[in-house]
């Protein structure tokens, strides 16, 4: 695998709507059985059509878990999570969820997870391996077509290997498949925690299915309303120099527990910098590489976005400033193919238009005028640029959020400084939802759920007794780890978007 691709396997971690929803009540019940990997768990399956257009035409089986309330006496219905992606694995996850989830809600809820069209068990994508899974930065209009053209080759090739479902990934289909689970689960309401890339499926099902929400918290929030690339990239920067700022100044900071402590945190990076643009830097884990800037912008964003990672962010970047030996790497023959759902999904639900080799290069600019020290959103441009060229239809494009009367209170969770989503995104949906409050976590983090005790007391509140934090309310940062990352690194496992 690429370099680019290894560190996209440690983040991913990161529409419009059809006009009327399709009734989902005549779905037949879920024939549950003891799952292989824990009998404790049910797993079971739900037929829903390929395109919920043509709902008498093809279908597709999709993969579905359940973990019962540990105390049915007290049970307050089924509880529906995703933890994003695009492309984390609902049934796994499900079978992990007291890893995830607190005991109160283990106890109150089923807990049911599923496997999102093209995911796993539910007709997953596959892809060559070794395909062009990030876009590069090309320097000339001609690399911008040649890169365009090996995006639209392995789209093609995709499309081969995986079957139809790689046209009907988009998450407004989704959005349908969960309120046909919902019908085979036979229940009236139900609640849902929806992360990261999973917050654009509560959004969807919501404006869809209002009558259905008992409760819906939605953390780490997309904006499905943006429509200029500047807008989404620009947001992603500034979030991502933040962090990065303030990894800055925790590790200038004695005693961190950092490698670099007291030695000018920024000096050291600019100057590192300024070694990639010449070419003379390799990066430790893959010494074969010669690291460009964007790659190192690439890795600083990862480690800076993850505070239980800034004392390692600290010797990587200690190792990267003295050209450290290698550590040793697997070497395993790669697959033939590997599964790649995330650009069939993502760019099924987002159209970014870019004009022109011209364009690039101005958003590009801006983007260094955003961020002057990274210079680079990795993540922002593996969305838009990644998009470019693709031989995919964006069947869920963006729009306004419209959402109906009735729709209930919903919780919405973000964190100050999360460069995937960042905390502007949470702020417009937020005032775009009728009766929504946003709570703030005041740190870095992507799932603080999994790292504050302040943020999952809340969300556990609400989702046991449907009651809202203050509007404005907020959650203090936890302090920095000084050692390695803990079980709950807030990031969920599987990565994020």
């Amino acid at each position: 695998m690429r370099p680019f691709g290894r560190i996209m396997s440690m983040l991913v971690l990161l529409g419009g709507l059809l006009a009327v929803p399709a009734p989902a009540g005549a779905t037949p019940p879920i024939a549950w059985r003891p799952c292989a990997e824990d009998a404790t768990v049910e797993c079971g399956s739900v037929s829903v059509p390929l395109d919920w257009a043509r709902p008498d035409g093809a279908a597709l089986t999709i993969a579905v878990a359940r973990r019962k309330a540990a105390d049915p006496a007290r049970r307050l219905g089924t509880l529906v999570f995703n933890l994003g992606g695009p492309g984390v694995e609902g049934v796994r996850e499900t079978i992990n969820a007291p890893e995830s989830f607190s005991p109160e809600l283990l106890e109150r809820f089923d807990i049911v997870g599923f496997d999102p069209r093209g995911v796993a068990g539910s007709h997953p994508v596959r892809c060559p391996a070794g395909g062009p899974t990030l876009p590069g930065n090309p320097a000339t209009a001609e690399e911008y077509r040649q890169m365009l053209a090996r995006i639209n080759a392995y789209d093609q090739e995709c499309r081969r290997l995986s079957g139809p479902v790689f046209d009907h990934a988009d998450t407004a289909s989704v959005a349908r498949d969960v309120d046909a689970i919902r019908a085979a689960l036979g229940e009236r309401t139900i609640s849902l925690y929806m992360l990261s890339y999973g917050t654009l499926l509560g959004q969807q099902y919501a404006q869809l299915f209002p009558h259905r929400v008992r409760a819906l918290v939605l953390e780490g929030n997309l904006d499905h309303s943006l429509r200029r690339p500047l807008d989404f990239l620009a947001a992603r920067a500034r979030t991502a120099e933040r962090a990065f700022a303030l990894f800055a100044d925790w590790c200038d900071g004695s005693p961190s527990g950092c490698a670099l402590s007291g030695q000018d945190v920024a000096g050291v990076f600019d100057e590192l910098m300024a070694r990639a643009e010449r070419g003379e830097l390799r990066d430790p884990d893959f010494p074969t590489w010669v690291m460009t800037p964007e790659w190192l912008a690439g890795r600083a964003e990862f480690y800076a976005a993850i505070p239980s990672l800034w004392s390692a962010f600290g010797d990587y970047l200690t190792a990267l400033r003295n050209q450290t030996a290698p550590r040793a790497t697997g070497g395993a023959q790669p697959p033939e193919t590997v599964p790649d759902p995330y650009g069939a999904i993502f760019c099924a639900d987002f159209r970014w238009p870019i004009r022109d080799f011209q364009e690039l290069v101005r958003l590009r600019d801006a983007l260094r005028r955003e961020a002057p020290r990274l210079r680079w959103t990795l993540t922002g441009w593996r969305d838009v640029v990644g998009c470019q060229g693709r031989d995919i239809t964006t069947r869920n494009p963006q729009g306004p959020y419209r959402f109906r009367p009735g729709t209930p209170p919903i919780l919405l969770v973000n964190s100050r400084y999360d460069a995937v989503t960042p905390h502007e995104f949470a702020v417009t949906v937020s005032r775009r939802i009728p009766r929504a409050v946003l709570l703030t976590y005041e740190g870095v983090a992507h799932w603080t759920y999994a790292v504050s005790p302040c943020t999952r007391a809340a969300v556990d509140r609400y989702l046991l007794t449907l009651d809202l934090p203050e509007p404005g309310a907020s959650c203090p940062a936890v302090p920095v780890p000084v050692t390695g990352p803990g079980p709950a690194d807030g990031l969920p496992r599987g990565g994020v978007p």
